[in-house]
């Protein structure tokens, strides 16, 4: 088939066209092989009596095109080359095998590679229009040409390079007219291309090379007066190189010898171009603003990672960019914050930045000054102006003030400290210096903050419509308050509780218009600031502050404003005593929900922190408010499953109210629809992706119920998590797999043995048909788990594996009466499972279970053990359980587990049994020498693994060693928590349950009550101060103790739950250690002989002083 250009715009306009896209879509793979059609691409690209559209897009076309044809391996494939020049041999593998399935599933296409006359009449037809009228063509192909550079420069297109600088020479040497500036913008943009590394093109060894040809003559055009979007290119290559160089450090040797020799030589002229007189009337303002951006984050980058290299021009560095950082203000002021109509256009085109971008930048520079220890000494006699020029920084923006009002979700997103704005990053300098110059830095910024106060009320008090403005530089002083309240706190000139008394609370005088919105921003910042100093207060001043957060989110306010009352709350939270804001709990938490279907993104997720931090103060209370949060929690949850910042945020709300115990029964007949519906239909797009979510709060829902299981939970709950761990992939679905297997736990604690056996099961029909029995069959409970447990051990890996062990320890403490004739398939899987895994997490898991039968079944189980070969025929059953057990008890990581392990420690002493006086395992392990643990490295490639050696002790000498090291342990643990323990208790902290009446659930208070929640308030929403203090007798000076308490008590996992209902959980280790130690001799005479060598050593009868 011979290809035209009339087929090429055929296909252009097919694949334009939204209806016949797939259609011709399909056809460029077809004719794609075709002989010439790369050659004709090209021909439409360079012919200018075709449309412009039609060009550009044979452009974009024919550098896909040279992509997957001009070489044998595509960019793909090179990069997967280089990918696995980093992986083990094992990984390598991996990775083959993965390619060859996704060839498999994709049938992925061979492409014809080009003849070397095609590709000689592609160049000879692309390299004459980088002098192409337009700058989209002339993109195009230098997008074409840089990515054959890629393949051919230097060995089959040596000239390449030579030509384009001889371009550069010849446009330098003649009259700037029309054709040579295009040409000029041509090549420039094709170097560009082909220079940046960071686009993928060019290797490293190439990048060498051009910087050594290229440079000088970027250099020279550097210094020259021309177009300043050729110097915009020019040091963009440059800043891609440096930026490349600084994630490569270490391993690009290479380019960083190449490149630094230029330093010298560049430093003088990016200084020359930063001392540029800045004319906004300029037509070219926003070019020299992007070209002064770009000097400074490279100069930013070299002191961040090559600050030696880069000190020794610091002098030569450091005045372009004071001066900026000291003139910039007023033109700043004129663009961004009280913008003059007109002064600057606000739409620049692409690859131009404005003057935000400098100033940011100008920050960062400043900010690696400051955390540079040799540096940071340059900027000390300085610290004054540096925080009054930053703070002028902080005000609002034009822009940020309209999104205020707007887009509060954009608003958010703008004030989050990750953004690149000079807001953001003035903030963030500002944070730093307090760090670096301690105690003198927040004296400093202290006394700039108070000054800007002054002269912002200074400003206000001029009543002149061209101080409307105050207010901004009023809240910026705040904004730089808040950020560095740690800091503040710490110094003597700063009175917190004077400053809320008599500063913040002028934002609250009077009641604001709506459309004042600098009064309404400065009350929302107002709250803010409180906030940050409420543990430095007493409670009677900052509650007044509190008091009118909660007021405003109930108000018909801005959502912004709102939003920002949310953030005060949730801040206040944590640091005023339990007691005090225990009242405004009800009403405030009904207002978040009421706000919850009115916001969406950042501002929702501000409304479900706030609400977790007011749930987690007490319990009795969120108990009762349970209707209200779990059926608007829970809709919110399906609304946003995809959103994982939401199902975190929701699931850690839902383990809260499940730990309130009066949050149920109401909390089961409201979630047990959602569960069901959820964990039913989990391979529903949505709910698929909280499925694994919904399983971990079933856990904790059922690990805290406080009665035993009934058939209708069984049928709603259990039934659905059986099902997901009967039939769901075992590769693709592993989260919602190890959370169901999770959630088994606590259903066989709380469920009794008899309606184990009663309640029956009937799998779904898509059961893996290799887990017996048939789909159709109906089984009781018990042999359902018993059928997952087999999956799961056979079709899984350890790190599901590991989540197993504590079920079979729950089906031994609860259900050993019932397992009957299952109790031998059941240990066999397990152990085999035991002999095959190799973390460490999981050996300890299996152990914990043995030990558990030693203490059930003590003879029994060692005989059972015995009879059985251990792994692969060596020794028995017995020595490697009990090998492993010793190897990792003091790695036990739960309370219940440890304490199982020394129960069945002390019982295996007891038995006498002389089988066991005969064991050794291992004891210590044997650390070679660094010869030789190369010579084991290289054997392990052949046997697979690395082998470890170890010393062979008795088995009693070494659980004696293990339980005289936990006794140190626990006396350690024990003498850790005297000192540590405060006077008071968590519980002081909380009303008495006394305090709360089950019984009212009423809404509506009477006068008297309302009269002692809200204290009578002025006309501007505050009251007297000890007005409060009747809700202040259990405040405390710190919170931090309570958060603590609050934190652990909230964040137990279901596992955490059940073990204290364990009676082993509760044991006092030491004084059970202490009767076994003591009666040793005379239970166990023949076993006291052997360790008594060790006991002598460890002075034993020292024990208990």
């Amino acid at each position: 088939m011979t290809i035209t250009i009339e087929n090429v715009i055929e296909l252009i306009n097919g694949l334009n066209d939204p209806k016949l896209n797939k259609h011709y879509e399909n056809k460029l793979e077809e004719i794609t092989n075709e002989i010439g059609f790369g050659v004709v691409l090209a021909k439409l690209a360079s012919d200018k009596q075709f449309d412009m559209v039609h060009r550009q897009f044979s452009g974009i076309l024919l550098k896909k095109y040279i992509n997957r044809h001009w070489d044998k391996f595509n960019d793909s494939q090179s990069d997967d080359e280089e990918i696995e020049d980093n992986l083990e041999e094992h990984e390598k593998n991996q990775l083959q095998q993965m390619k060859l399935q996704q060839q498999q599933q994709q049938q992925i296409k061979e492409y014809r590679i080009l003849t070397k006359e095609e590709k000689t009449e592609i160049k000879k037809l692309l390299s004459p229009c980088l002098s192409d009228p337009s700058s989209k063509i002339r993109t195009a192909i230098a997008m074409c040409i840089a990515k054959i550079g890629a393949y051919e420069w230097p060995h089959d297109w040596p000239e390449l390079v030579d030509e384009l600088i001889g371009c550069l020479n010849r446009v330098n040497n003649n009259n700037n007219n029309d054709t040579n500036n295009d040409l000029l913008h041509g090549v420039i943009r094709c170097l560009e291309l082909l220079c940046d590394p960071q686009d993928g093109n060019i290797s490293e060894e190439q990048i060498e090379i051009l910087v050594k040809q290229v440079y000088p003559v970027f250099s020279e055009l550097l210094s020259k007066d021309i177009d300043p979007m050729i110097h915009i290119r020019i040091i963009n290559v440059f800043r891609s190189t440096v930026t490349h160089l600084t994630y490569m450090k270490g391993v690009t040797k290479g380019l960083s010898k190449a490149l630094f020799p230029f330093i010298s030589t560049w430093v003088p002229i990016f200084t020359g171009h930063l001392s540029r007189v800045l004319d906004l009337g300029s037509a070219h303002i926003n070019h020299h603003f992007t070209i002064m951006s770009a000097i400074v984050e490279i100069f930013t980058m070299l002191i961040q990672d090559f600050p030696k290299k880069t000190s020794k021009y610091i002098q030569e560095i450091l005045p372009p960019i004071w001066t900026l950082f000291n003139n910039c203000y007023p033109i700043y002021e004129k663009v961004e914050i009280n913008p003059v109509h007109g002064i600057v256009s606000n739409f620049v085109e692409e690859g131009i930045t404005k003057i935000d971008r400098l100033v940011s930048s100008i920050f960062d520079f400043m900010q690696q000054i400051v955390s540079n220890q040799t540096l940071a000494p340059l900027f000390k006699p300085f610290l004054k102006p540096i925080f009054a020029n930053s703070i002028q920084y902080m005000q609002m923006s034009y822009e940020l003030v309209e999104l205020w009002d707007s887009d509060p979700n954009l608003f958010l997103e703008n004030e989050d400290d990750t953004t690149y704005t000079p807001r953001v990053v003035s903030t963030t300098l500002v944070q730093s210096m307090c760090e670096t110059y301690k105690s003198e830095g927040s004296k400093y910024l202290f006394e700039v903050i108070s000054e800007t106060l002054i002269k912002a009320q200074e400003e206000k008090n001029k009543n002149n419509k061209n101080t409307n403005s105050w207010w901004k530089i009023r809240e910026a002083a705040l904004v730089a308050l808040c950020n560095s309240s740690q800091q503040l706190s710490k110094i003597k000139q700063f009175d917190a509780v004077s400053f809320l008394s008599t500063n913040l609370i002028q934002d609250f005088q009077g009641t604001p218009n709506e459309n004042d919105q600098g009064a309404l921003i400065l009350r929302g910042r107002s709250l803010i600031c409180a906030s940050k100093f409420a543990k430095l207060v007493d409670p009677s001043i900052s509650l007044p502050f509190f008091n009118q957060a909660v007021v405003l989110i109930t108000q018909n306010i801005p959502v912004t404003l709102k939003l920002t009352a949310v953030m005060a709350i949730g801040s206040f939270a944590p640091k005023i005593s339990a007691q005090s804001i225990v009242d405004y709990i009800p009403s405030t938490v009904q207002a978040l929900i009421s706000m919850i279907n009115q916001l969406s993104e950042d501002s929702l997720l501000l409304v479900l922190d706030c609400i977790k931090m007011l749930v987690k103060i007490d319990k009795d209370i969120t108990g009762k408010l349970e209707p209200l949060l779990i059926p608007h929690l829970s809709q919110t949850w399906i609304n946003y499953g995809n959103d994982p910042m939401f199902t975190d945020a929701l699931k850690e709300i839902f383990q809260i109210i499940c730990a309130c115990p009066k949050s149920y029964p109401g909390i089961l007949q409201h979630m047990i629809p959602t569960l069901n519906i959820i964990l039913s239909d989990y391979k529903n797009p949505m709910y698929n992706s909280i499925a694994d979510s919904a399983a971990d709060v079933l856990s904790l829902l059922i690990a805290n119920v406080d009665q035993q299981i009934d058939s209708f939970l069984l049928d709603q709950l259990f039934s659905p998590v059986l099902n997901i761990l009967l039939t769901c992939d075992c590769e693709t679905n592993r989260g919602i797999l190890k959370a169901s297997l999770c959630t088994l736990l606590p259903f066989v604690y709380k469920t009794s043995s008899d309606l184990l056996l009663k309640w029956t099961f009937t799998a779904a029909s898509n059961t893996q048909p290799a887990t017996p029995p048939p789909p159709t069959t109906t089984i009781n409970g018990l042999h359902a788990l018993f059928l997952v447990l087999r999956r799961i051990l056979f079709e899984t890996d350890e790190l599901v594996h590991v989540e197993v062990p504590s079920i079979i320890s729950a089906l031994l403490v609860k259900h050993s009466e019932i397992i009957g004739a299952q109790t031998v398939p059941l240990f066999e899987s397990t152990l085999q499972a035991f002999y095959n895994c190799k973390l460490p997490s999981t050996k300890r898991a299996f152990s914990s279970v043995f030990a558990r039968l030693i203490i059930q079944h003590k003879t029994t189980i060692i005989d059972y053990l015995a009879a059985i070969p251990g792994p692969n025929g060596n020794g028995s059953a017995l020595v490697f359980v009990l090998n492993e057990w010793q190897k990792y008890h003091l790695e036990m990581t739960s309370k219940l587990e440890n304490n199982v392990s020394v129960v069945a420690m002390c019982t295996l002493v007891s038995l006498n049994d002389p089988r066991l006086e005969s064991i050794n395992i291992d004891g210590r392990q044997i650390i070679p020498d660094r010869s030789t643990r190369d010579i084991r490295r290289k054997k392990s490639q052949y046997n697979g693994g690395l082998n470890e050696e170890w010393t062979k002790v008795n088995l009693f000498n070494k659980i004696m060693e293990n339980l005289l090291e936990t006794v140190k342990l626990e006396k350690e643990e024990l003498a850790k928590n005297s000192n540590g323990t405060a006077n008071s208790t968590p519980q002081d902290h909380h009303d008495s349950d006394e305090e709360y009446d089950d019984d009212e659930d009423d809404d509506e208070e009477d006068e008297e009550t309302t009269s002692k929640r809200y204290p009578n308030v002025d006309e501007n929403g505050f009251a007297p101060a000890e007005e409060y203090a009747h809700m202040i007798d259990y405040a405390g000076d710190d919170n931090d103790d309570l958060a603590e308490y609050l934190q652990d008590e909230f964040t137990e996992d279901a596992f955490e739950i059940i073990s204290k209902s364990d009676p082993i959980y509760h044991i006092e280790l030491l004084k059970y250690l202490s009767d076994f130690f003591a009666n040793l001799s005379k239970n166990s005479p023949s076993i006291f002989t052997i360790v008594a060598p060790l006991l002598n050593e460890f002075k034993l009868q020292s024990f208990g002083n």
